[in-house]
């Protein structure tokens, strides 16, 4: 359960009390909490989920709205859309808050493009993951991966605005307000432990995902037959397109190194939407190929990218 992640440190009471079905003392513990630290975004949304554990949801989709509309301006889209699922689990069937956050993508996207200075060359990226690690071929690939640390959850706009600034290419601001909404309703928020296989290499490939919160590594297996971890994907990484856009199987294995949110597209509903907005999938290839020209690395050990 998200809650279990959410709470841990300083809200380490809150799983017993709700373990306990002692409602009241969670939410007011969660109250708490969030007054201390009333600008902590990973509070914000502790509260929201004891809410909802306590069965009061009408009250945690105003906070909700709020926290989807801040990130949405401040351009965390993926993380926008990852609270709106949350709201439409309470009250589903409601598209003024797709419409409402599409607008605010879109306007934080003018802005971004009315204030931006000619690019720089981009410096060649230091990603010290990369050190093409090799499991030995005759082991299950999960049995190789080390052991993980789970980070802090806490949502920090500034370090998500570093990382921003940092060259990711940028996928939601691209569509129209009408695709964007498409798109919106058509994924599916899904929750990974730490440890949990998401794909495999070489299996069939029907889905696209969008990392929302923590990171995954993507494994291949090189020529000679050894397992590679070749690439690390956090906040606001997709993977999987290519398998979707073209049916081929998948290009690596790939693991939730911490707890992972992320936000799925499956190819059927991704052909519902492109059939009345073709223009989505014109958009899913150009950020392929984009974020291939940024990752020399995953381009050159597997010829396409990750899964």
């Amino acid at each position: 359960m998200v809650l279990d992640w959410l709470a841990k440190g300083k809200g380490a009471g809150l799983p017993e009390l709700l373990a306990r079905k002692q409602f009241g003392k969670a939410v007011e513990l969660a109250q708490a909490q969030l007054k201390a630290r009333p600008q902590d975004g990973r509070l914000r949304l502790q509260l929201a989920d004891t809410l909802i554990a306590a069965g009061r949801g009408r009250e945690a989709v105003t906070p909700l709205r709020e926290m989807a509309d801040e990130l949405a301006r401040e351009g965390f889209a993926a993380k926008a859309i990852a609270i709106l699922k949350r709201i439409q689990k309470i009250d589903p069937g409601r598209l003024d808050t797709e419409r409402r956050l599409a607008s605010l993508i879109a306007e934080h996207a003018r802005r971004e493009a009315a204030s931006s200075r000619p690019a720089m060359p981009a410096a060649a990226p230091s990603m010290p993951e990369f050190d093409m690690e090799e499991i030995d071929e005759t082991t299950d690939p999960l049995a190789g991966f080390e052991p993980v640390v789970e980070r802090d959850m806490e949502i920090d706009l500034e370090a998500e605005a570093a990382a921003a600034a940092a060259g990711k290419p940028a996928l939601f601001p691209d569509f129209s307000n009408d695709e964007l909404v498409a798109v919106m309703g058509g994924l599916q928020l899904i929750q990974y432990k730490a440890g949990d296989l998401v794909v495999a290499q070489g299996e069939p490939g029907d889905s696209l995902f969008l990392v929302t919160t923590g990171t995954v590594k993507a494994w291949i297996r090189n020529r000679e037959g050894r397992n590679v971890l070749v690439r690390q994907l956090g906040d606001g990484d997709f993977f999987g397109e290519i398998s979707v856009l073209s049916g081929s199987p998948r290009t690596a294995t790939v693991v939730a190194a911490t707890p992972c949110e992320m936000l799925e597209l499956d190819r059927t509903t991704l052909d519902e939407i492109t059939a009345k907005h073709p223009r989505v999938r014109e958009v899913l290839q150009r950020f392929y190929e984009q974020r291939i020209a940024t990752t020399p690395e995953s381009a050159s050990a597997t010829g396409e990218g990750p899964a």
